[in-house]
């Protein structure tokens, strides 16, 4: 049950450590620290999922969000917004945008983590695209 996740954090320590639980869990892990970076990697990988910081320098978590929504080729990729902001204003504002999903850093639950990513993955590797 495999799947390859794009981690998109500016805190170095936050996206490593969320890379690490993920390859834990029996995924791949893609971690970089922009939107510009997420952008670039995106141009030529296809993720089964992206977790985005909502607060970013530069090309903001919103921003990326936003030009996935709008490309034919990323605007069905599952994203999910992982910020700081508790704000149900900016959770709002994220599915607006076409969000999946809107979790609060601190709310996670890491013992929790594989249940929370199950919905956004392929069942099996078979069901990847190629």
């Amino acid at each position: 049950m495999a799947g390859c996740i794009l981690i998109v954090d500016d805190d170095a320590g936050t996206g490593r450590l969320l890379a690490l639980l993920v390859r834990h869990l029996g995924h791949d892990a893609a971690y970089v620290d922009s939107g510009g970076k997420a952008l670039d990697y995106l141009s030529s990988h296809q993720p089964d999922l992206v977790i985005l910081d909502v607060m970013m320098p530069g090309i903001d978590g919103m921003e990326v969000l936003s030009r996935l929504r709008g490309n034919p080729s990323t605007a069905q990729l599952p994203a999910v917004m992982f910020s700081a902001l508790a704000d149900p204003q900016f959770s709002d504002a994220a599915r607006m945008r076409g969000a999946n999903d809107y979790w609060v850093k601190a709310s996670i639950d890491f013992r929790s983590l594989g249940e929370r990513l199950e919905p956004y993955l392929p069942a099996s590797t078979e069901d990847r695209p190629n």
